[in-house]
């Protein structure tokens, strides 16, 4: 997939509003948000999104809520794997104006550690919403630092994760294992992909959101 196909191709499926509540971020997927804490995305802290391989399609769970964001606060995605497609950030109602992107050189032997501190600093910083980040390989003292951060800034903080880290510990208030279901039972047409569909676990959350699946389509 090329880079500025990050949101090619795909329809989106999504409520008709959005959520009152201060404390959160509806994800606009009624099943979905029927069973995050809260009713929705949370506002402040660090969530993992841990995913078999690094998927484009995967942003798009998060992209109401972040267009959401963007009308009033910046979104920053740091060292994101595709370039965003800024059409698709448009058309979900965000405000691309507000939309960073920091991507480091690869080439750069000292890249995580950088990356790391700049994905710090936009937690801290107060004028972002939310801060994306994609890695893997990250201590327990690393991701509490990252909390700690989020609760500085008053941001919400998005780490996605190898579903192999599933098992680790985390001081993240809330993590979701993704699995994209095989194409044999995904709806095709014209030999192309109309949905996509994916089922999720939370892993880590409320009492009562702990352990509960869902199946979305986007």
């Amino acid at each position: 997939m090329k880079k500025n196909e990050l949101f090619r191709g795909v329809d989106l499926i999504y409520g008709s509003t959005l959520t009152t509540n201060k404390n959160i971020y509806s994800s606009t997927f009624e099943d979905l948000d029927r069973i995050l804490p809260d009713g929705g995305w949370p506002r402040v802290g660090i969530t993992e999104i841990l995913i078999p391989t690094i998927s484009a399609n995967v942003l798009r769970l998060l992209l109401p809520a972040l267009a959401e964001i963007s009308k009033k606060r910046w979104v920053v995605l740091v060292s994101p794997p595709y370039t965003p497609f800024s059409l698709a950030w448009e058309q979900a109602g965000a405000d691309v104006s507000k939309i960073l992107v920091i991507d480091l050189p690869e080439s750069d032997s000292r890249n995580r550690t950088n990356t790391l501190w700049a994905y710090e600093q936009a937690l801290r910083f107060d004028d972002c919403g939310a801060a994306l980040f994609w890695g893997d390989e990250m201590s327990t003292l690393e991701l509490r630092k990252l909390y700690r951060a989020t609760e500085i800034g008053n941001t919400w903080g998005i780490i996605f994760r190898s579903a192999k880290f599933a098992n680790y510990s985390s001081p993240a208030s809330l993590r979701i294992q993704l699995d994209t279901l095989p194409l044999s039972k995904c709806h095709l047409t014209s030999n192309n992909l109309s949905s996509i569909k994916f089922k999720g676990t939370i892993i880590k959350g409320s009492s009562y959101s702990m352990g509960q699946q869902f199946l979305l389509e986007i």
